[in-house]
């Protein structure tokens, strides 16, 4: 990067990098704090030069410090923990990102945590007091695309607002603003979404004048963008405008040493919010969700732990009959307390009693099913008791040892 200043110390040449990286532009000043502050991340190297542009100036070389990432902590943003060293890498990146000021794309399937990642950019950046915008570019209706981004002045077209309403891109200036799915954006939209990053101006549909802009971008997608630039989907000076840096999201199933803390974090988090239900997930069922290839990653994750923690909610800990039944064959269990609602109660009671009979036909012993189920043994007697479920009925326990005991002939169950 490279900046030019005069005796006065107003910026009178800014290279791309510099604009994009130190958000420093030709007028602004470079005072003596300002330039303190870029000591502490970056190396300044001021090269001799008489005359430029016909003025007295100081040149100023400005490169990364030499050991720039041995000197981060180990983990770059404290609310992304990971265990993987795939991601990891990629988080490292990030942190440059952060400490930068330039375009940033964000690579990873649907439901990996683009939208998470931006934001802890966006909070690790020198803009995080500034505002962080988010707009997915597949929800919007083509014909609306413009207006979101770039805003619209009084009387542009039938129905527009009184006064104009500002767009995306100058809500977000001070800040950050995610374009989410940027893949999904036309051409003829992407051809003014160019325009804008080149000339960091926007001009609201309906108006001439141009409004300056001090946005950061971080675009996201799950499509492969050298693809559709290959087939002509996406232009290349476009991506080539956005890929300045570039972090792949590995996807959940690439990194499975994430799935057990991420459950166990997701039912932290439930019992926070609910104030109650199961604390814990049993080893069978983390078993269970470590087998598994999660196409929809992190998202789906939290959504199979949130519906398991709600189906386990008066019992102690989530088991695997509580997750999807696909998963094994057995419907979910519902921990039943009386406050089911009243629509539903025959059908989840039903569930319940199906359940309790499938653990118990398959379990050697009471203690073991009370284990398989995560409940004690004297709540699943209870259970029984409730269903109406011997010990040795048809489809239950048919599998246990029994022997009468000599003293009162009441059946012993061998535990």
């Amino acid at each position: 990067m490279v900046l030019a200043h005069n005796q006065d110390r107003i910026i009178v040449f800014a290279s791309r990098q510099a604009e994009e990286c130190l958000s420093l532009r030709a007028g602004d000043v470079l005072d003596g704090s300002r330039e303190a502050s870029l000591h502490n991340k970056w190396t300044l190297e001021e090269w001799p030069v008489d005359d430029f542009l016909h003025t007295r100036v100081r040149l100023l070389a400005i490169r990364p410090h030499r050991h720039f990432h041995a000197m981060r902590d180990t983990i770059p943003f404290p609310l992304i923990q990971t265990n993987s060293p795939l991601y990891m890498a990629e988080l490292q990146t990030a942190r440059v990102a952060a400490d930068s000021l330039t375009n940033t794309l964000l690579l990873g399937e649907t439901g990996s945590g683009k939208e998470v990642l931006a934001r802890a950019i966006h909070g690790g950046s020198r803009r995080a007091q500034g505002p962080f915008l988010a707009v997915n570019l597949a929800s919007l209706p083509r014909e609306l695309i413009a207006s979101e981004l770039f805003g619209y002045a009084e009387g542009a077209f039938t129905g527009a607002r009184k006064g104009g309403r500002l767009g995306k891109f100058e809500a977000a200036n001070g800040g950050t603003l995610l374009l989410d799915e940027i893949g999904e954006l036309p051409l003829e939209h992407q051809v003014l979404l160019l325009r804008v990053l080149e000339e960091r101006t926007v001009t609201r549909l309906g108006a001439h004048e141009e409004n300056p802009l001090d946005v950061r971008i971080v675009a996201a997608t799950n499509r492969p963008l050298e693809k559709e630039v290959a087939e002509g989907r996406f232009r290349a000076d476009l991506y080539f405008r956005l890929n300045v840096l570039t972090i792949r999201i590995p996807p959940l199933r690439e990194r499975p040493e994430d799935i057990a803390p991420l459950a166990v974090h997701f039912v932290q988090e439930l019992g926070k919010k609910h104030g109650t239900g199961p604390s814990v997930l049993s080893e069978d069922a983390l078993f269970a969700l470590q087998s598994q290839s999660w196409p929809g990653n992190v998202r789906e994750l939290r959504n199979v732990v949130e519906r398991a923690f709600l189906l386990a909610f008066y019992e102690p800990a989530i088991t695997p009959v509580h997750l999807p039944a696909e998963w094994n064959g057995a419907p979910p269990r519902i921990a039943h307390k009386g406050q089911l609602h009243s629509g539903s109660g025959l059908l989840l009671r039903e569930m319940e009693r199906q359940a309790i009979r499938q653990v118990l036909a398959e379990a050697r012993s009471i203690s073991e099913a009370a284990k398989k189920l995560g409940i004690a043994r004297s709540t699943l007697y209870r259970k029984m008791g409730e269903w109406g479920i011997p010990l040795d009925g048809e489809g239950s326990m048919g599998s246990l040892r029994r022997k009468k005991e000599p003293r009162n002939g009441q059946i012993k169950v061998d535990n």
